[in-house]
This record gives structure tokens, sequence and C-alpha cells, in this order.
């Protein structure tokens, strides 16, 4: 695969990320992100976000599962809005805004995945990532745009 094209991230979609990430804190967050373009041949422009309950069923502070039903809704809704789902973001409490192998083995190719680490309930850093073939490493996105301006704190 050659490498991603950007996404292109407002800072008021960036900011309501975080602002859900500090909420569910120290639990994990997530949801879908909403846009248009594919990382390959045009790159990722996001439009919004959507908040999703973490039903994973063992440790919400280390582990999430957005509900089929959810993803359901949240493809129904892109599709009225002439948008895609362009992927899913979550937190990482108390760790850093790096994909675990649990992420990497529960991703799927073509889709972006945002991370934002939250350290003691602050949002902190922000990274972007996709797989680069199926059952492979992530690598990174590129984030552009004006949340790029948005300095938290560092890496946790």
């Amino acid at each position: 695969m050659s490498a991603p094209r950007p996404v292109k991230l407002p800072a008021a979609v960036a900011e309501r990320i975080r602002h859900h990430c500090e909420e569910q804190y120290p639990c994990e967050a997530c949801g879908a992100i909403f846009g248009r373009g594919d990382g390959t041949e045009s790159p990722w422009l996001v439009t919004g976000v959507a908040h999703a309950p973490n039903d994973h069923d063992d440790d919400h502070r280390r582990r999430y599962l957005v509900p089929p039903e959810f993803q359901l809704h949240a493809e129904q809704e892109a599709r009225a809005a002439g948008l895609d789902v362009l992927g899913y973001y979550h937190s990482h409490p108390d760790h850093p805004a790096r994909p675990s192998e649990y992420d990497r083995a529960h991703a799927w190719l073509g889709y972006l995945y945002v991370i934002c680490a939250v350290a003691e309930g602050r949002a902190a850093a922000m990274n972007a990532f996709t797989l680069a073939e199926p059952d492979g490493a992530f690598v990174d996105v590129v984030i552009e745009g004006d949340a790029v301006a948005w300095r938290g704190p560092a890496e946790v």
C-alpha cells in the first residue's frame, strides 16, 4: 500500500471527539466518523461524528465495542446526508494515542481510525491510522486542517 492520503479534520469536530473522550473517562469512548473521501484516491474529509455507546462486555477502561445496531444506524444516517462512515474514533485512557494489538485485530481495511489519549481526565494527543493491508499493521495518517493547531498535553 502506498502512503495513505491525509485526513482533513476540522477543529470543531476534533473538539467534539476530545469532549466525548473526556466525558467517558476513565472508560474508553467511541464513535463513528462521517465524511467523504477514501484515503487513497482522495483525502478523507471529516464532516462530523456520532458518539456511540461502548458495548464491550468486559473492561470498558481498556476495550471498546461499537454495537452493530449503532453501526447500521450510522451507515443509514451517513447515506441520508450524502456522506460515508469513514471509520471510528476511540480513546485510550491513561495510555498513548497509538493502536493496541486489540485495535489492530479488530480493525477493517479501508477505514480511518482516530485515537485520542486521555491523561487523568484531560484530552491529550490525537492521532489517526488506517490498516496497510488485511491483517496487516496500522500506518499513520497525517491530520491536516485547523484541528492540528490544537496543542494539548504531550502523549501520556
